[in-house]
C-alpha cells in the first residue's frame, strides 16, 4: 500500500508488529527526523532501504500506551505531539 499510494509518511502501530512490518518493507535502518517530546521513544524517523520507493519514507513506530490522543494527527501534520 505504501508503494502503490506513493506515501511519504506512515505510522505503524504495535511494538512487535512494527519490527515485522519494517522487515517486510525492506527497511535496513532508521534515523530520527524529529523527536516528539510528548511521546518519548516514538519519534518520527526516516527509513533507509535498498527498495527505492521505501528509502526516505518517514516512519513513526507507535508501541502500546505511547502518545497522547493527538499522536496520529500530530504525525500526519509533522508536528510534535
Amino acid at each position: 500500500l505504501t508503494i502503490e499510494q506513493s506515501l511519504r509518511r506512515v505510522v505503524i502501530a504495535g511494538g512487535d508488529t512494527s519490527s515485522h512490518a519494517l522487515g517486510e518493507m525492506g527497511v535496513d535502518a532508521l534515523t530520527i527526523r524529529m523527536p516528539l517530546p510528548a511521546s518519548p521513544g516514538s519519534p518520527l524517523c526516516v527509513a533507509h532501504s535498498r527498495v527505492k520507493a521505501i528509502d526516505g519514507l518517514e516512519v513513526a513506530l507507535k508501541g502500546g500506551q505511547v502518545g497522547t490522543d493527538r499522536y496520529f494527527s500530530a504525525i500526519r501534520e509533522g508536528l510534535g505531539d
